[in-house]
């Protein structure tokens, strides 16, 4: 019943967030028998809220047992199925605050069986055909690849099927892309791999260790893994730009290509130039080089013009400006009273919200996740004063029509404020392009150089 009520909440939470999330290869996920959602970790609760909303079935989760230290937390918890799982470093963790006296290493060592009951109830809800959401990295973070994966996938899955006969188990790898993680009205990419059937996987003492390497393969195969930040940076740079010189989105609606065409491109990218610099040579590390000066100097001054690389492609003519001011004009005109409803009954809560949400950020997973859980005891406090308010100011029909009238309204305001943005973008580059021509013809003039000399270090990187 909790399950049931959350999930729209959680979906209205990403949507107020998120510009778009999006799903590619979604029919890869079973939707019946015994499954492992096996996903990455980049984003703390965020990545839970996004895989169990957009599931096309119920799912259950795991967590540190520890979540369940409070006990109106644990309640909450094991309603919508939580799963606790004893970790070896909160064990270590525990013991080391719980002891005042100096033990010996044996003493500290965690307990093999810590995790025997929860391992068990795993098995248990497998057999009921369950579906399971699991990040096998153990933990979240940071860092622009994957970090290692841990064994509890693997032992878990063939504990079931060994030891308990759970048969037809599937462990399905989903790749979580954020285009930027921390920041809201961004867009987030789940990629679903291939399947695992474990049933065609062996036994025997090498079975665990076989296992999660096939699970790491499956997963960095739907997943962006860098060895630097500053890699990770720079080819999405480049391959962002290159989309959208290649690919430009005039219509303002949209605003930028579809996600999964750039993770395309930026695997495009990545294949290309490991493989030109591995050849080694100066003059192609040169070349390499100098194309990416080049990118990075045209971005600079899109900056500068505060021009978004998409509007190099608008047309220019007095009919198509006139019938583009008409058409926005005409969409404010109808839209603008919901939406300043829905801004005026919301601003102050997911405000002060963000505010909360932006202080004393140690890691870029805590600025959305803050918001989540502060925006949600905010805006729903709001709902309760605003609708308590009305029902005894003018009565209970007034006040129900307010309450239903919120979420609609502020949906509206997110999804109207990002259109306002482009529209005010897009007729900012207008004007600007219409009173200096050069400007245009010598952004064009670069964008062509950079698609022309792209497709180049392609070719010689298959060659």
């Amino acid at each position: 019943m909790l399950y049931e009520a959350l999930k729209p909440i959680v979906g209205i939470a990403l949507r107020w967030y998120y510009r778009s999330v999006l799903v590619a290869n979604g029919d890869r996920i079973p939707r019946d028998g015994p499954v492992f959602l096996a996903a990455n970790h980049p984003n703390a609760l965020t990545d839970a809220m996004v895989v169990g909303w957009t599931s096309p079935r119920r799912v259950r989760f795991t967590a540190k047992a520890t979540l369940f230290g409070h006990p109106l937390a644990a309640r909450i918890l094991h309603a919508i199925g939580v799963i606790p799982l004893r970790r070896a470093a909160d064990e270590r963790a525990r013991d080391a605050s719980g002891r005042s006296e100096p033990h010996d290493l044996a003493a500290s060592m965690p307990d093999a069986t810590r995790n025997a009951s929860s391992f068990a109830a795993v098995a248990d809800a497998l057999a009921e055909d369950a579906c399971i959401v699991l990040f096998p990295e153990g933990k979240t973070h940071d860092e622009p690849a994957m970090a290692p994966m841990r064994t509890g996938l693997a032992r878990m899955a063939l504990m079931a099927r060994d030891e308990r006969g759970v048969r037809g188990i599937r462990i399905v790898p989903v790749g979580l892309l954020f285009e930027r993680k921390a920041e809201p009205r961004t867009r987030i990419l789940l990629q679903i791999g291939e399947p695992i059937d474990l049933d065609g996987i062996g036994s025997g003492p090498s079975t665990v260790a076989t296992l999660t390497e096939l699970i790491d393969q499956r997963l960095r195969a739907v997943t962006l893994n860098f060895e630097s930040h500053a890699d990770a940076e720079r080819i999405q740079l480049l391959s962002q730009t290159l989309v959208a010189l290649v690919e430009p989105t005039t219509d303002v609606g949209e605003g930028a290509p579809p996600l999964a065409r750039t993770l395309a491109t930026v695997r495009r990218i990545e294949r290309a130039q490991t493989t030109l610099r591995a050849r080694g040579g100066h003059d192609v590390t040169a070349r390499i080089d100098a194309f990416e000066r080049r990118l990075r100097a045209f971005r600079e001054q899109l900056a500068r013009e505060r021009i978004n690389v998409h509007d190099l492609a608008i047309d220019l003519s007095t009919r198509l400006g006139a019938r583009f001011v008409v058409r926005e004009v005409a969409m404010a005109a109808a839209l603008l009273p919901v939406v300043l409803w829905g801004r005026a009954t919301h601003l102050l809560p997911l405000r002060l919200a963000r505010y909360i949400a932006l202080r004393n950020v140690r890691s870029l997973d805590e600025p959305p996740m803050r918001t989540f859980v502060v925006g949600l005891v905010l805006v729903l406090a709001t709902y309760v004063v605003g609708t308590v308010a009305v029902w005894r100011a003018v009565g209970p029909w007034w006040a129900l029509l307010f309450l239903v009238s919120l979420v609609p309204s502020a949906s509206l305001d997110v999804r109207y404020s990002d259109r306002m943005r482009r529209a005010r973008a897009r007729a900012r580059a207008y004007r600007r392009f219409r009173a200096t021509p050069a400007l245009l013809a010598s952004l064009k003039a670069d964008a062509e150089f950079l698609q022309s000399e792209a497709g180049a270090l392609e070719q010689l990187a298959s060659g």
